[in-house]
């Protein structure tokens, strides 16, 4: 639905599939076939590179991460980091090249990295690249540029801070992460006053070798260069090409200096002595948005996939139980993700006077049986393998999976292996994370209606 922390809420669906091209794959199948067209290195300066080729898309994404994200953000700044890639992104060249269509930014920001980074067609790659890498080495924007980007930040947080769904989840932040370094960051707010002084001192400290890694993905195959397609296997050419973009990265962004950063320390979140939150809402009209929150496993923990099956669980049960019987009209199982997560049920409805923590409490408690769970089992794995696999089409897709697989579990690749650990779950171990992550201790609720 939208992002908070660096995460999306995706409300999966409860409608069971396999999908037809993956049929008669396997993980390992899957795996050899995609780690072939990886190529890893780094500039002179450490930067580390990730390039995923993928001979079926027609366009290239680069990305720059930078690492720290929301949890480096100064108090009272929320939102610079992607205010800061918004105004680079007013240079000339970039701009010229997005009238015509052949440029679109990348701007996110997450809890523990931002991306800025552009994509285009494969054929308008390198001049793509060029003003990419200008507007943030050498950047050329006006006041006015600053001042346009400000007020549409300022317009925005004004339209969030209408919105009933980001009403609870700033409920959620002000009880959850005051203190913590997720706090501040993502979005701009109505509080933050971040100046031009304050964009141009933020540059200096992104462009750090010691915070910056680099990847890409798209069809890089398809960059000849003057040789005949016809002449060169996709393999060679990939090859070769990824060797020519490692020359324009050093090129470019290999002299950028080590400076002094180092990642912060992120505490794990705390939920002792949380009082429940009841938060009045004067947009809300006569509709409730409500949340249950625990903690969820670290990205790379050994039960992280039996706590992603048992999120779908989850939603086959809360289903069942609150949106077939009316009392919801949506909920489902979200997660604030970073170094440290939050697992959310989150319902929103007509309000009519409900318990809504009872009622979801009580639905979690109706856990599915071995027997129950073990012909939905299957099922549940399609669902979530069947994201990585989709993944492996899509330049935007395979470049969050390397991104998160880079900062949450230490290797760019390492995305590729989730669908064998998920294969190789049981019944047992599914229904244990459930019972360990929603029926567990420690949980804070929040309901926002008028």
């Amino acid at each position: 639905m939208k992002i908070f922390f660096g995460a999306t809420f995706i409300f999966l669906s409860l409608t069971f599939f396999s999908c037809a091209s993956n049929r008669g794959r396997n993980a390992a199948d899957f795996y050899e076939e995609n780690i072939a067209s990886f190529a890893e290195f780094s500039l002179s300066n450490g930067i580390q590179v990730v390039l995923k080729n993928i001979p079926s898309e027609k366009n290239i994404e680069l990305r720059l991460l930078f690492e720290g994200g929301a949890s480096t953000c100064p108090r009272g700044k929320s939102g610079l980091d992607l205010l800061t890639f918004e105004v680079l992104s007013q240079s000339p060249a970039v701009k010229e090249l997005s009238s015509h269509g052949k440029y679109f930014s990348v701007v996110l920001c997450a809890n523990d990295f931002s991306t800025y980074g552009f994509s285009s067609a494969a054929a308008d790659f390198d001049e793509a690249f060029a003003a990419f890498a200008k507007s943030i080495l050498q950047p050329d924007f006006s006041h006015e540029d600053y001042l346009e980007k400000e007020s549409e930040a300022e317009n925005a947080a004004l339209d969030r801070s209408e919105n009933l769904h980001f009403a609870l989840l700033d409920a959620i932040a002000e009880n959850l992460l005051r203190s913590h370094p997720y706090y501040d960051g993502i979005f701009y707010k109505n509080t933050s006053r971040v100046s031009e002084y304050d964009i141009e001192e933020n540059l200096k400290r992104l462009l750090d070798a010691r915070r910056i890694k680099i990847i890409a993905a798209g069809n890089f195959s398809a960059l000849q260069y003057g040789e005949k397609k016809s002449k060169v296997s996709q393999e060679d050419s990939f090859s070769k090409n990824a060797a020519r973009i490692g020359e324009m990265l050093e090129e470019f962004f290999g002299a950028i200096l080590p400076g002094e950063f180092s990642a912060p320390q992120i505490p794990a979140i705390n939920f002792a002595n949380k009082k429940d939150e009841k938060k009045e809402f004067e947009f809300a009209g006569n509709y409730y948005c409500a949340a249950l929150c625990q903690n969820a496993p670290e990205r790379g923990a050994d039960d992280y996939e039996s706590f992603a099956l048992a999120s779908l669980a989850a939603d086959y049960i809360l289903r069942r139980e609150l949106v077939q019987k009316n009392v919801a009209t949506s909920c489902g199982t979200a997660v604030l993700n970073g170094k440290q997560s939050v697992a959310l049920i989150v319902a929103n409805g007509i309000n009519e006077g409900r318990d809504i923590k009872e009622i979801i409490s009580s639905a979690l408690e109706k856990n599915l049986s071995a027997e129950e769970f073990a012909p939905l089992l299957n099922a549940f794995k399609n669902i979530y393998a069947s994201k990585i696999y989709a993944s492996e089409k899509n330049c935007f897709a395979t470049l969050e999976q390397i991104a998160s697989s880079i900062f949450y579990e230490g290797s760019a690749s390492e995305y590729l292996n989730r669908i064998e650990k998920i294969e190789g779950l049981t019944v047992d171990e599914v229904r244990a994370a459930y019972e360990k992550y929603f029926l567990g201790e420690g949980k804070f609720f929040v309901e926002v209606k008028k």
